[in-house]
């Protein structure tokens, strides 16, 4: 039943979601030299040269770094026709992500650095999408607030802080979903592709979407949430031609990446075994709520990330920030189940005996 006790204020969510990202991003940034150091280049990392070219002081992280600094050099090379197609791990994958780069990187045309605030901006706007869309949809289906605000305290979209494109997918997938909840199908299905853009597994969004459609006789939307595929489709082809098929190795059989990795999370660091966890128990609540709420599309969105999870390999559960990056989505998407959950309860409740 939507919520109708008070006025959605959707800018106001999106400023304060925003503002808590830009400010943990600035403190993280201070603590790396500045915003260059939100790259994370590795020492070890073949992209290092390329990067200190730019930024001669930038501070360097020990190892291989963080996937920032793949994505600013596909910024800086967005049709990969010059060098960062050989200085990234797996290009023909990392070039599959290109709407969080391209738009950061004036698709190639954008200073270094104009292009590294252009990253860290991207990735506030998304985490301000993200938590304003998310608190949107809580009161398109009529959750209780208190609960959905959570949804803005996403651990997940912080790690993604680090100049990766899960922040921007994410807040432009929950759009889409409360554009599509609203009956705005077009601009809804123009979200959601971009979203599938910035990051392909969030097709699973529109996917979800479907189904819901389906169940609800919305003939029109079932076509919308196949829509996104085509952009995505189109730029896969010309990086498949131009790199080969991708081989990433993020996928697996149902469960078995995840089984693989609990096995050597006991040489994790406290911090990465802590992000495993929670990324772990982030499926087990999501499933929880997804057979206990009564909303068929909390349900489609909910088991359909969780979906992911169990699919994903151990490359990414073996790795505490790669998996709550990963099940970033279930976070948002959790909290706005919990919510409509116990207000429905609470109706119930309330009703005459």
């Amino acid at each position: 039943m939507p919520n109708t006790t008070s006025h959605p204020n959707p800018i106001g969510w999106f400023l304060i979601s925003a503002a808590a990202a830009l400010v943990i991003a600035l403190i993280l940034a201070s603590d790396v030299g500045g915003p260059s150091g939100l790259l994370r280049v590795g020492e070890d990392f073949p992209i290092r040269p390329y990067i200190e070219a730019d930024f001669p002081d930038v501070e360097l992280a020990s190892g291989l770094g963080h996937d920032g600094q793949q994505y600013y050099g596909i910024a800086r090379d967005p049709l990969g026709r010059g060098d960062v197609p050989d200085l990234v791990d797996n290009p023909s994958y990392r070039y599959l992500f290109i709407l969080y780069p391209a738009l950061a990187g004036g698709f190639g045309t954008f200073s270094p650095q104009l292009t590294v605030t252009t990253m860290l901006a991207l990735s506030v706007v998304g985490f301000g999408l993200a938590g304003a869309s998310a608190l949107m949809l809580n009161h398109q289906l009529g959750g209780r607030a208190i609960i959905a605000n959570l949804a803005v305290a996403n651990a997940g979209l912080f790690v993604s802080l680090f100049m990766t494109p899960d922040a921007l997918a994410l807040g432009l997938a929950m759009l889409g979903v409360t554009l599509a909840v609203g009956g705005r199908d077009r601009p809804a299905a123009v979200a959601l592709a971009l979203a599938v853009l910035a990051k392909t597994p969030y097709f699973v969004f529109p996917l979800a979407l479907g189904v819901w459609a389906w169940q609800n006789q919305r003939a029109r939307l079932r076509w919308l949430t196949v829509a996104p595929a085509v952009p995505a489709a189109v730029w896969a082809s010309y990086v498949f031609v131009r790199f080969g098929p991708s081989t990433s190795g993020n996928l697996d059989l149902p469960f078995r990446g995840l089984i693989r990795a609990i096995d050597k999370w006991g040489v994790l660091t406290g911090a990465e075994l802590s992000m495993a966890l929670v990324a772990l128990g982030l499926m087990v609540i999501g499933t929880v709520l997804a057979i206990r709420t009564r909303s068929r599309l909390l349900q489609a969105l909910v088991l359909g990330w969780v979906a992911v999870g169990a699919v994903s390999s151990m490359l990414i559960w073996v790795v505490g920030n790669n998996a709550l990056r990963v099940m970033a989505p279930l976070w948002p998407l959790t909290a706005v189940a919990a919510a409509v959950y116990f207000s429905s309860n609470r109706s119930r409740r309330n009703l005459p005996v």
